[in-house]
């Protein structure tokens, strides 16, 4: 498995946030990897922000940071699903997005 672990960081909130996006494949003509990712973590985290009655954000109010990328192809790269409860932000093959270890 592919993925990408990365920092963010939501408008004037001074904390720094983790997140890990996992999937089967990345193409080699992808854009930035910070764009890569951007998206989907956009829509997880509006999705918990309105079950959570918050302002929704717009990819202005976010900057991510790349931590590092694991291409799956040559070696190993998967974890257990206990790392999960680590990230702010998880997300698997696009469609299973976690927030504070939490299924959203």
């Amino acid at each position: 498995m592919t993925f990408i672990t990365f920092i963010y960081k939501i408008e004037n909130d001074t904390k720094t946030y983790y997140g890990k996006y996992c999937c089967n494949y990345i193409s080699d003509d992808h854009e930035e990897l910070d764009i890569e990712v951007k998206y989907n973590l956009l829509q997880g985290l509006n999705k918990y922000r309105t079950q959570n009655n918050l302002y929704k954000l717009d990819e202005n109010n976010i900057t991510i940071g790349i931590l590092s990328f694991s291409y799956g192809g040559d070696i190993p790269t998967f974890s257990t699903n206990s790392e999960i409860q680590c990230f702010d932000f998880y997300c698997i093959n696009l469609y299973k997005q976690y927030i504070n270890g939490n299924l959203l």
